[in-house]
């Protein structure tokens, strides 16, 4: 009889484990869905009928206040907003809105939250984003790739720097589609070339030295 019972506990066991393992997955791809929706979605917004728009139109100004607003949580005049560099912003709005929650450390430079991204995978934390050399990882959908707007910088860099990420949202043919902000004044997709699944740097035209950091989304 016990025997008999064994068998009802553990099967009831294995199939709450299954269960619990495929919401966890389904929550994985939620977030990463939602991402990629809301890139495309700001996109479309700087981009009508072929044209860009510009920071400072009427058009996409409330856009652009939300991404300071909700994204660093900064709180400044127009002219600010308009006027210093908002990428890191744009990347930290959608990362809050899609919904990275602690995991992700928000900011107004790119610096801040890939020193932060090199620290998760160094000390192996429980943090779902982690920085990666560019010749260590393939590039998938939802990771940031990102390269330097200065000279001397690496993967190993400390202390703040100027650069720039975009997010991943989609891949074929051996080249990765990024969405950035403030690229050309606007919001832009730019093209990355693979090899075998990595950053192919023969092929990398971002200036001082190309793509450095590629950040891991593991959530």
């Amino acid at each position: 009889m016990l025997g008999k019972y064994k068998y009802y506990i553990f099967g009831g066991i294995a199939l709450i484990s299954l269960l619990l393992l495929k919401r966890k997955k389904k929550s994985s791809s939620n977030f990463k869905s939602k991402l990629i929706d809301l890139a495309n979605k700001e996109f479309s917004k700087w981009n009508k009928n072929g044209i860009k728009i510009k920071e400072g139109s009427k058009d996409t100004l409330q856009d652009l206040r939300n991404y300071w607003l909700l994204g660093p949580g900064i709180k400044q005049s127009d002219n600010y907003y308009i006027n210093t560099a908002w990428s890191s912003a744009f990347i930290s709005y959608l990362m809050r809105t899609a919904g990275a929650g602690k995991d992700f450390k928000y900011g107004t430079s790119h610096s801040t939250y890939i020193r932060q991204a090199v620290q998760n995978r160094l000390t192996n934390n429980d943090l779902k984003f982690k920085a990666y050399k560019p010749e260590e990882v393939n590039v998938n959908v939802g990771d940031l790739v990102c390269y330097p707007r200065q000279s001397g910088v690496s993967y190993n860099s400390t202390g703040s720097y100027m650069s720039h990420c975009d997010l991943i949202v989609t891949i074929e043919n051996n080249n990765a589609v990024g969405i950035g902000g403030n690229v050309s004044n606007s919001v832009t997709k730019s093209n990355y070339p693979l090899k075998n699944g990595k950053i192919d740097k023969a092929r990398d035209k971002n200036a001082f030295g190309g793509v450095f950091t590629i950040i891991k989304n593991l959530k």
